[in-house]
């Protein structure tokens, strides 16, 4: 079949029948992969970009210093119009592009740039096509729900997804239209969502040991793997001793009738591997609840009526009321009640009232700056970036890790692989541009992680977007 197959892939395709490395040790099926080699489409044209990029050549400045002045500038003349902002001015023009990326988007990709220590033109090349990674990775997972078998958009800047079984010909046309190096992986034999169950199986047994205090698990989308923290009630003292605990506690994944044999790896840690960073009405605005500081989320709206409250983080929201202020640039505070919190299978998250406030669409993406929320996303694939804003950390953007992962009794929570969150950070804004994502959490395994912005659908709001 992989022959016959490969006889009938344009010169543009490469059809390769080794597996990846991370499979042949495990027990999951040999797989195979066709790569679409970017080629031509590689060179997303920017007209506009490559006329700031001629200009800060010619005075010798940065392009991210060139880039950031064009906004500037640009911002002074756009005009403010009730259509355009409903809420008033922000400081991120919301209509403003250069060529298909929002300035919102391309202040994103400069502070990627920072975050990851690369250059702002590199940060282009490796997130610039986020867009249309993620409107990809959407249809196929909706298209082919019992062959999808997950999706990354790879540090190298490339694109790859994976199915259970062949990989359709229609996937094979929606990747096309990346224009970047994509690998499609076949017969892997499992979905993701059969991936998940095993995960949630998994976290189950090793969450109910006796032995255990707490637990996160969660899984890699490349290999299949299975990953396992736990923290026990008594701490072994040695290395074999740390050995034998794991091997303990390890699920009995046999008993199970799942699509493959997942591999399973435990590792024991010494600390709490879950660590909430606790303690007009804007997102990413300031609280102070009796037990600590919190920064609020987005603001939400009831779906079926004009109802406005604030999203922030369940573990926030313990006192009944607390004060919420705005940054020192607008000023002015409130008192806020507490109407819902949560923690479990829909992560953590919760709301309060708006207080003598009147709510907006808008939102503090950094300190003193404010965005319009212009959309609100789904869960995003392994790979994306998105950024977040806390009060004591401030804006760092980062790339996402791991997704649907449990700890504890929360679940469905995405990791980033950023560490950067300190306590207070709990209950803000996770976005890209100015789509909404999620609400931060805290750390899981030592990284910054958030619940998905989606779940407030389940009780009837969603976030409020221009």
């Amino acid at each position: 079949m992989a022959a016959a197959l490969a006889l009938f892939l344009p010169a543009a395709y490469l059809f390769v029948v080794a597996p990846p490395a991370a499979f042949a040790s495990t027990g999951l099926p040999r797989t195979s992969s066709v790569v679409l080699d970017g080629g031509e489409r590689s060179e997303l044209e920017r007209p506009e970009l490559d006329e700031i990029r001629r200009d800060a050549e010619e005075n010798g400045v940065p392009l991210e210093e060139a880039v950031t002045s064009f906004i500037e500038e640009a911002a002074e003349d756009t005009p403010i119009t009730a259509a355009t902002h409903p809420d008033g001015p922000v400081d991120t023009p919301p209509d403003l592009y250069i060529d298909d990326l929002t300035a919102a988007e391309v202040e994103d990709l400069i502070q990627l740039a920072k975050d990851e220590g690369i250059s702002f033109e590199e940060s282009i090349d490796r997130h610039g096509w986020q867009n249309q990674f993620i409107e990809v990775a959407e249809a196929l997972e909706t298209s082919f729900p019992d062959e999808f078998s997950g999706a990354m958009k790879t540090p190298e800047g490339t694109a790859w997804f994976a199915f259970k079984d062949e990989v359709p010909a229609s996937a094979l046309e929606l990747a096309e239209a990346l224009p970047v190096s994509v690998e499609l992986v076949s017969d892997r034999g499992f979905t993701e969502n059969e991936l998940i169950v095993a995960k949630d199986l998994a976290h189950a047994e090793v969450l109910t040991d006796s032995n255990t205090a707490n637990v996160v698990t969660g899984y890699d989308i490349e290999t299949g793997e299975i990953n396992v923290q736990a923290q026990l009630n008594d701490a072994p003292e040695t290395e074999s001793a740390m050995t034998a605990a794991a091997a303990d506690i390890a699920p009995a994944m046999e008993r199970h009738d799942l699509a493959v044999d997942f591999p399973v790896q435990v590792d024991i840690v010494e600390e709490n591997p879950i660590q909430e960073d606790s303690r007009y009405i804007r997102g990413g605005g300031l609280m102070n609840f009796s037990g600590g500081l919190c920064t609020s989320g987005f603001n939400l709206k009831y779906q079926s009526s004009n109802t406005k409250r604030v999203g922030t983080a369940g573990h926030c929201l313990i006192a009944a009321s607390g004060t919420y202020s705005n940054h020192s640039t607008h000023g002015g505070r409130t008192t806020v009640s507490r109407v819902w919190r949560h923690n479990g299978s829909w992560g953590d998250i919760g709301y309060f009232s708006i207080g003598t406030k009147t709510a907006t669409r808008t939102f503090y993406q950094n300190t003193n700056s404010t965005r319009y929320a212009t959309g609100r996303a789904g869960l995003p694939a392994v790979g994306t970036s998105i950024c977040k804003y806390g009060r004591t950390t401030g804006r760092s953007c980062s790339t996402v890790r791991q997704r649907q992962v449990s700890a504890g009794g929360k679940s469905n929570l995405v990791v980033m692989n950023s560490t950067n969150s300190r306590g207070g950070d709990s209950g803000g804004p996770w976005y890209n541009g100015g789509t909404a994502y999620g609400i931060h959490m805290g750390r899981v395994g030592g990284r910054a992680a958030f619940t998905p912005a989606y779940f407030f659908q389940n009780r009837g709001y969603d976030v409020w977007t221009r």
